[in-house]
């Protein structure tokens, strides 16, 4: 009877943990790399487009290496500053050195204002040696 009463409690628990974590909504992404605002440039403003949201932009490299697979995140404000919304924008190739890639996407919702980093990146590196064998 004990055993019962114990596996009823955890049970118990478990649904209660969960119920509370569905109430919280979805995790906020945050990026995955540290420091982008090093490397790129990023300019941003909010546009319509046949009255859907959107944020248009630009980003640009400035390291010396070029940068593939970067995403951009941007990110739904309120009056406040708090994140309402979140889309990722994928940079179509590489960002080479000097380079830049304008972005234009769709935004779920009109928000107050938006805020775009970068997400993530991976830098292009030649490979060294010699490639003959």
């Amino acid at each position: 009877m004990r055993m019962i009463v114990s596996r009823m409690l955890t049970v118990s628990a478990l649904l209660l943990g969960a119920g509370v974590a569905l109430a919280q909504g979805p995790a906020r992404l945050l990026p995955l790399v540290v420091d982008g605002e090093r490397y790129f440039t990023l300019q941003w403003q909010a546009a319509d487009d046949k009255g859907l949201p959107h944020v248009q932009g630009v980003i640009r490299n400035e390291f010396g290496f070029g940068a593939r697979k970067v995403r951009l995140l941007v990110d739904s404000l309120d009056p406040a500053g708090a994140v309402t919304d979140q889309t990722i924008v994928y940079v179509q190739g590489d960002l080479l050195p000097g380079s830049q890639y304008y972005f234009d996407t769709r935004v779920r919702s009109r928000a107050a204002s938006y805020r775009v980093l970068v997400f993530q990146y991976e830098w292009i590196q030649a490979g060294g040696g010699d490639t003959r064998r």
